[in-house]
């Protein structure tokens, strides 16, 4: 037996999941930061001077960073391996926090954003990453689906306790109290995350031989990864503009409820998205189809989209089933992640999810300032408290986008993405492999 072989006999059992545990556990940090401005709204807008237009725009800023990053991200991985970029990505994360959370300056606050969003990028590539080295291939997309749970517990953290905590003891301290986290959470993952498990060398040679060129091409190349693009685009942008930052404020006008109380409704969409991702996931691997669940959740988009925002005399209690079914319907884009996956070969996996993850988050880099500019146009000018008041319609006609984002989700995936069976290119050329050595094994026999 060769020394790799015993290493890799002796890892211990529970290294896998204690390493992929630690990168989702960045996931969650970076979902806190993202959805945190949803919670104080009203405390941006007294903070900074701004009304709607300003608070989008400084939240937006975030995925102006992160969008343009995913690329980056997915080739840094490619070359270096998970636990140096994790490491560093993390304390950018921190950094950004600690900068947001001490300026009074609106330009500065946009640059804090910004610098949670250049590390924010490297969190689900990282996850998955490192999913895809230490757990067997049929396994992705259901482990995919529990990381994706991960992002909704950060967003529920974001919302419920968040919401709390800026309460009680200011945003700035609770920003300030966050950061320290991260950089706790980068230590932990440089002392333990293995970039692989010892009997699998990831080479970086080949990675050279390839060249950044050469997997940018094979990636753009392919028409399927634009479509899977946009339909995770769609698929994302209700999530960017009710959940992560107009849903709280909506919800508490709607139902003369506090910022606490919708918080707690709005977490619901979180736990639609994070159970869905996981049922979504094990569904597509039971049946050996990856568009079912992306069309599933695109109808479920729609129709809670229209209910949450377009049906009169919902109940506060009926509005929890329906914001659930919202967050099934955000769940569709971890399928997609899946699919990107499984078109392209195993030396552009960070590129290919890199670029899928990029068309995600860039629905929030469009369709958060988008909706604040509307929800500005349609604003009547009411101040209350020093701060900018938005009535029920107003705030619907700027989320109108959301169940729009569906029907166009709908559309693309049914006419434009096409079945991968769940089968990879590696798969089929592994396949192609065996035949061509049992053809050959044949003819030596005659």
């Amino acid at each position: 037996m060769s020394n790799v072989d015993r290493d890799s006999n002796n890892i211990p059992a529970y290294l896998p999941y204690l390493i992929c545990t630690l990168a989702s556990l960045f996931y969650l940090y970076e979902f806190v930061l993202q959805v945190s401005p949803s919670v104080m709204t009203k405390e941006l807008m007294r903070s900074f001077g701004i009304g709607a237009a300003g608070v989008s725009i400084i939240s937006a800023f975030y995925y102006y960073a992160y969008t343009p990053t995913q690329i980056i991200a997915g080739l840094l991985y490619d070359r270096f391996g998970p636990r140096r970029v994790l490491t560093v990505a993390i304390m950018i994360c921190a950094v950004g926090a600690f900068f947001f959370s001490m300026t009074s300056s609106f330009a500065l606050a946009s640059i804090g954003r910004f610098l949670m969003g250049i590390g924010s990028a490297f969190s689900f590539i990282g996850s998955l990453m490192l999913v895809s080295r230490w757990f067997p291939p049929r396994l992705f997309a259901l482990i995919a689906g529990i990381v994706q749970f991960m992002c909704a517990i950060g967003a529920i953290c974001g919302q419920i306790p968040i919401a709390a905590a800026v309460s009680h003891f200011g945003w700035r301290h609770t920003l300030f109290w966050i950061a320290i986290f991260g950089l706790f959470l980068a230590l932990l993952v440089s002392i333990v995350v293995k970039d692989h498990p010892p009997g699998k060398i990831i080479s970086t040679v080949s990675h050279q031989k390839s060249g950044v060129l050469s997997r940018l091409i094979t990636v753009f190349g392919k028409a399927q990864t634009w479509w899977i693009g946009l339909s995770a685009f769609f698929s994302w942008g209700p999530m960017v503009i009710f959940a992560a930052l107009w849903g709280i404020p909506y919800l508490s006008e709607r139902y003369g409820i506090s910022t606490t109380q919708a918080s707690t409704a709005c977490a619901m969409i979180w736990v639609g998205m994070g159970l869905g991702s996981i049922f979504l996931g094990w569904l597509g691997d039971l049946v050996y189809r990856r568009k079912v669940p992306v069309i599933i959740c695109a109808i479920l988009a729609i129709v809670s989209g229209v209910m949450v925002l377009y049906v009169p005399n919902v109940s506060f209690h009926a509005m929890y089933f329906w914001l659930f079914l919202f967050g099934v319907g955000g769940s569709g884009q971890n399928t997609t992640h899946a699919i990107v996956r499984e078109i392209n070969p195993p030396s552009a996996v960070g590129t290919a999810i890199g670029f899928n993850n990029m068309a995600i988050v860039l629905s929030g880099a469009i369709l958060q300032p988008l909706s604040g500019f509307i929800l500005h146009h349609e604003w009547s000018g009411k101040i209350v408290n020093g701060v900018p008041y938005y009535s029920v319609p107003e705030y619907i006609s700027a989320m109108g986008i959301a169940p729009l984002c569906g029907v166009a989700g709908l559309l693309i995936s049914l006419c434009f993405v096409k079945e991968t069976y769940c089968r990879s290119v590696a798969d089929d050329a592994q396949s192609i492999q065996k035949k061509d050595s049992k053809v050959l094994k044949q003819n030596i026999a005659i």
